[in-house]
C-alpha cells in the first residue's frame, strides 16, 4: 500500500511505453493510477508482437495498444530483431508507433521491457534508436550546423569531435529525455536466455552511455531478487497484496518505488525541502544506472534523529529493484577503484505524531559524502504527513556502475550451467527394430556349403564401380549422425 503523499502531482511528467509482455504488464500498473478527476496520472502505451498478448491488459486504453501482428516469437530476441530489420511492414509499423504514437510532450519518456523474451528485448533496442533518430538527432544536427557556420572551415574540420560535444550540450535542453527499465530474468530460465540477456543488456548499456542518445538513465530490475523475496512472504501477505506469482510482485515493486519518489518531492511543507527542481536535476542530468531504494520502519522503532540517519546509511548500501552495486573495489595491488556517483537524493517521510529535529539531514549528508565517490550534488529533505505509522527513508542516485548480477553474475551463472552439462554424456536416440521371422531366417542355422552348388556369396554378380565412375547421390546422404 502506497503512502498518502502519492496523490501529489508528479514532479516529472512521464510517458510510459511497454514493449513485449513483461513491459506491457509493468506499464499497465502505471495506467491504473488515477488523478482525483479520474484521468490517468501517466500517459501509458503498449506494443506487442500479437493481439492475444495485449488482451490481458486491464488499464491501458485500447487506443494506446499496438500489435505488430507477428504471432509469438518464442523467447528469442535474436530472431525477433532479425524479423524487425528484414520485414519492411513490421519495421514501418514500429517506426510509426515511435514517431507518431509516442508523443514526447512530457519531460521524460520511459521505455519498459523484460530482457528474457523476444518482443520486448528486441523492440526496445530498435525503439531507442528510432526515437533518437526522429526526435533528438535532428536537434543535435541543427546545433552542429550552427557551429559550422560560425567557425572557420579548417578549424571546424580539425576539431570536429570537440564541436560535436558542444552541439550535444547546446541541444541538451531541447532533446527529449529517455529512461529505460529493462528487467533481467531468473536463473531458471536457462543458459540460452542468460546468454541472450547478457548480449542485449550490453547493447542497452552501450546506448545508455552514448550521450547523443538522450538516455538519462537505465534501471535493471532483477526478477531473481523479486522471486526470492516473493517466496519468503507469508501467505497472508501475498493474499493482502492480491498477487500469486513473483512477476506480479515485481511489477508492483517497480511501479510503487518509481511513483513514490516522483510524487514525494512535490510535497513540501517543511523547512528542509527536496523540491521538484532538485529531483529533475537528479533524474535528467548525466547518464548511467539509476539506483532507487527505500527503508521503512514502524514509528515505534524510530526513537531519535540518529535512527533516521542509520536508515539512510542502510538504504544507500542496497537497492529496491536489484542486488547491490559495488561502487568501490580493490584491484590486485590493493588500489581502490571507484565508479562515479552523480547527484544523490536523500528524502525522509516522517509521521505527523512523531516530529524530529532536522539535524539528521546534515549528519546523514556528512556521513554519505565520506562514504561514496560523489561527483555531483547531494539533495536532501523530508516530509511530515500521514504515512500509515511508518517512517520512510528514500535514497536514489545515478552511477556509472552496474548491479553485481548483471556486471558479473550472469556470466557466472551461464558457466555453471555449462559445467553441469559437461557432466553428462549425451546419447543419440534411435527406434528399436523388431526382428523378422520369415523362413529365410532359418538359413543361418543350416549347415550347408553353397560352394558344392557352385555358388559364392562373396562374389557379386556385377563388377564394382570405381571411384572415378561413381556419382554422388545427394538424396542418399544421411545427415542424422552429423554433430555440430
Amino acid at each position: 500500500m502506497m503512502s498518502k503523499f502519492t496523490s501529489n502531482a508528479p514532479a516529472i511528467d512521464m510517458t510510459m511505453v511497454g514493449f513485449g509482455q513483461a513491459g506491457n504488464r509493468m506499464v499497465d500498473l502505471f495506467a491504473k493510477l488515477k488523478k482525483k478527476d479520474g484521468t490517468p496520472v501517466y500517459n501509458c502505451l503498449a506494443l506487442n508482437s500479437n493481439d492475444g498478448d495485449l488482451e490481458g491488459l486491464q488499464h491501458i486504453s485500447k487506443s494506446n495498444m499496438v500489435s505488430l501482428n507477428l504471432g509469438g516469437l518464442g523467447k528469442n530476441p535474436e530472431k525477433a530483431i532479425k524479423i524487425i530489420e528484414e520485414k519492411q511492414e513490421v519495421k514501418e509499423k514500429l517506426k510509426t508507433f515511435i514517431t507518431e504514437r509516442v508523443r514526447p510532450s512530457d519531460e521524460l519518456v520511459l521505455f519498459f521491457a523484460g530482457l528474457g523474451g523476444g518482443t520486448g528485448t528486441s523492440t526496445i533496442i530498435k525503439a531507442i534508436e528510432e526515437f533518437n533518430d526522429y526526435h533528438n538527432k535532428p536537434i543535435i544536427k541543427e546545433e552542429l550546423l550552427k557551429l559550422q557556420k560560425e567557425t572557420d572551415p579548417k578549424e571546424f574540420k580539425q576539431n570536429l569531435k570537440r564541436y560535436m560535444v558542444r552541439a550535444m550540450k547546446n541541444a541538451e535542453n531541447r532533446t527529449v529525455k529517455i529512461g529505460v527499465v529493462a528487467s533481467i530474468p531468473v536463473r531458471d530460465d536457462g543458459p540460452d536466455v542468460l546468454r541472450q540477456v547478457n548480449e542485449f543488456s550490453q547493447r542497452i548499456w552501450k546506448l545508455a552511455r552514448d550521450k547523443s542518445k538522450g538516455i538519462s538513465f537505465v534501471i535493471f530490475p532483477d526478477n531473481q531478487k523479486f522471486s526470492d523475496e516473493f517466496e519468503s512472504l507469508t501467505e497472508s501477505v501475498k493474499s493482502g497484496l492480491k498477487i500469486d506469482n513473483y512477476r506480479d510482485y515485481a511489477n508492483l515493486q517497480i511501479r510503487d518505488i518509481i511513483h513514490e519518489i516522483n510524487t514525494a518531492t512535490s510535497g513540501g511543507g517543511t523547512s528542509v525541502t527536496f523540491d521538484k527542481a532538485d529531483f529533475k536535476r537528479l533524474v535528467l542530468e548525466h547518464n548511467g544506472c539509476l539506483v532507487l531504494n527505500k527503508i521503512e520502519k514502524n514509528v515505534k522503532e524510530v526513537t531519535n534523529e540518529h535512527s533516521i540517519k542509520e536508515m539512510f546509511m542502510e538504504s544507500i548500501g542496497s537497492s529496491y529493484l536489484h542486488d547491490s552495486i559495488q561502487l568501490i573495489e580493490e584491484d590486485e595491488n590493493g588500489n581502490k577503484q571507484a565508479s562515479k556517483v552523480h547527484h544523490v537524493g536523500l528524502l525522509a517521510v516522517l509521521a505527523k505524531d512523531k516530529p524530529f529535529s532536522s539535524s539528521f539531514i546534515d549528519s546523514s549528508k556528512k556521513a554519505l559524502v565520506e562514504q561514496l565517490p560523489i561527483n555531483g550534488t547531494v539533495f536532501s529533505g523530508y516530509l511530515v504527513g500521514n504515512n500509515d505509522y511508518q517512517v520512510s527513508a528514500y535514497t536514489f542516485y545515478k552511477t556509472e556502475a552496474l548491479p553485481s548480477r548483471l556486471a558479473k553474475g550472469l556470466v557466472t551463472e551461464y558457466e555453471e550451467f555449462r559445467a553441469r552439462q559437461q557432466q553428462f554424456i549425451f546419447k543419440n536416440s534411435a527406434i528399436a527394430s523388431i526382428a523378422a521371422t520369415s523362413e529365410e531366417d532359418e538359413f543361418d542355422s543350416m549347415d550347408i556349403d553353397l560352394s558344392d552348388f557352385g555358388i559364392s556369396l562373396d562374389s557379386p554378380d556385377e563388377e564394382p564401380v570405381t571411384d572415378s565412375e561413381e556419382e554422388l547421390d545427394i538424396d542418399s546422404l544421411d545427415f542424422s549422425d552429423i554433430e555440430e
